[in-house]
């Protein structure tokens, strides 16, 4: 239920946690086949977290315990890495100018991405005084090895400045959101992935979680 489509419900509940909605409303969320919906809010009924109103076609359904749900979410990923695809030093991309300049790089290539981890989270709920690194989640294509040619980024392995993790599929880019000309992954996309951060990530997951998520 943790991975794969199935998670994209699990997101698409849990960034809209006082909606109600049908099979239909949040299939179209998350991007998946209604069977799939239906499937993941039976389980989920199970574990007593769903309210209901109607029958039939008609039925909907609220998130009764967001935190819980995340709570166990957060759990599944215990003890788990997120994969590294590439690292790259980009020249100045320490400066919050050269970071924008990064998101505005990519827009103009059409490259279908979006910063996570502490970069993001610092934009969500300021925590940390400075933020050494960039990650960022990113599908793979011919535009986005053009932008990383023009921001003069290089295959490093140590010294990295940008790490990129590409996915296939577009599940880690699920309710990104647009902040000052860069691409967020959603907040609780970002907790998630902090989570299995190292250093302070896991106090800047907290903090990310208390000031924005809010369950």
């Amino acid at each position: 239920m943790f991975s794969g489509r199935r998670a994209n419900v699990l997101h698409a509940l849990l960034i809209h946690p006082q909606d109600w909605f049908g099979v239909t409303d949040v299939s179209l969320r998350a991007q998946v086949a209604p069977s799939t919906a239906s499937d993941v809010l039976g389980e989920l009924e199970r574990f007593d977290w769903l309210a209901s109103r109607g029958k039939g076609p008609g039925k909907e359904r609220h998130l009764r315990e967001p935190g819980e749900l995340l709570n166990a979410w957060a759990e599944r990923l215990a003890g788990s890495t997120v994969p590294i695809s590439r690292r790259y030093y980009v020249p100045g991309l320490k400066s919050d100018a050269q970071i924008q300049r990064l998101g505005r790089v990519f827009d103009e290539h059409q490259v279908v991405y979006a910063v996570s981890f502490e970069a993001a989270a610092q934009r969500y709920a300021p925590f940390l005084s400075s933020v050494s690194q960039v990650r960022a989640w990113l599908i793979p294509s011919p535009g986005a090895d053009a932008a990383f040619a023009e921001l003069d980024a290089r295959f490093v392995t140590e010294g990295a400045n940008l790490t990129v993790i590409e996915t296939k599929t577009a599940g880690e880019l699920l309710f990104r959101e647009q902040v000052n000309g860069l691409w967020l992954a959603s907040p609780v996309q970002v907790y998630l992935d902090l989570l299995r951060g190292e250093g302070r990530a896991k106090e800047m997951a907290e903090h990310l979680r208390r000031e924005r998520i809010g369950f």
